[in-house]
């Protein structure tokens, strides 16, 4: 019997459900010589078991914003209709800043977004870094930070939620006046706060759309400088230059974490396959 499940199903049938969704994305990206790096805990299988984490629950891929955009682009039109591509750009109360691939006709729904109107099927996440400048980099997460409040708020006013946002008051303050305005300019606001050093040349690139003190800044090489790794008895891209990779977001990958922390993670409470 399978150590982890997600509701009723052993974690391994997930799996085989989300290789579907990577099989999907793998092909666009290959057909359109667009790079893509594996990213977090699915790199890490792929280094370590040549596969997912045994409890891990989602797969993560990520690139530079130009592949990003060129990626969506394609999608509209060559996407499997098997699948349905996911932002805040198509579906008005998407409350993350990068793209989730669902699978149509499953379920697969967070308690956190359980009462927002979207896809709530299967997924797998696509993230781009930005381009950044180090001294400004604090300046940048903290407005995209206070706008993400503000919209959490917001969808919170809208769906009759009362979940609580912050307990610090001045933050909380900035989130109201904030969620004020119109949730298509707030999305807009952290969308230009994620690209406004696109257009320079630097030399570091940073998950902006997804800020965490645990992520660092790193060499655009990084996301640049592909190899195939195996993944579940396939291959995919992932960065040439993995081991900084992990060790940036990870530490020492030899240890394993502590054994309450080896479990699934996104808290899923409804999940059809």
């Amino acid at each position: 019997m399978c150590q982890y499940k997600i509701c009723q199903y052993d974690i391994k049938e997930v799996h085989n459900k989300l290789l579907e969704i990577l099989i999907e994305f793998d092909r666009i990206c290959r057909l359109h010589q667009i790079k893509y790096s594996l990213e977090g805990g699915t790199l890490l299988g792929a280094i370590k078991y040549k596969g997912f984490v045994p409890w891990d629950d989602d797969i993560d891929v990520i690139m530079e914003r130009k592949e990003y955009e060129r990626f969506l682009s394609i999608c509209k039109t060559e996407l499997n209709k098997k699948f349905f591509l996911q932002n805040n750009r198509n579906v008005r109360h998407f409350p993350l800043n990068y793209s989730k691939i669902h699978m149509n006709g499953t379920l697969y729904v967070q308690e956190s977004t359980s009462y927002i109107k979207m896809h709530q099927g299967l997924f797998i996440d696509v993230f781009p870094v930005d381009n950044i400048f180090m001294p400004t980099l604090r300046l940048q997460t903290s407005l995209i930070g206070a706008f993400n409040g503000a919209r959490f708020l917001k969808l919170n006013r809208i769906y009759k939620k009362n979940q609580e946002v912050t307990n610090n008051l001045f933050k909380l303050g900035i989130y109201f006046v904030l969620s004020l305005l119109p949730i298509r300019l707030i999305n807009l606001s952290i969308d230009l706060c994620s690209r406004i050093f696109n257009f320079f040349k630097t030399k570091y690139v940073y998950e902006v759309c997804n800020p965490n003190r645990n992520f660092k800044a790193l060499n655009r090489r990084i996301y640049r400088e592909l190899t195939e790794l195996e993944f579940m008895g396939l291959k995919f891209l992932g960065s040439k230059h993995y081991k900084r990779f992990l060790r940036s977001r990870f530490g020492d990958i030899r240890k394993l974490p502590a054994k309450e922390k080896r479990q699934p993670s996104h808290n899923i409470i409804k999940c059809k396959l």
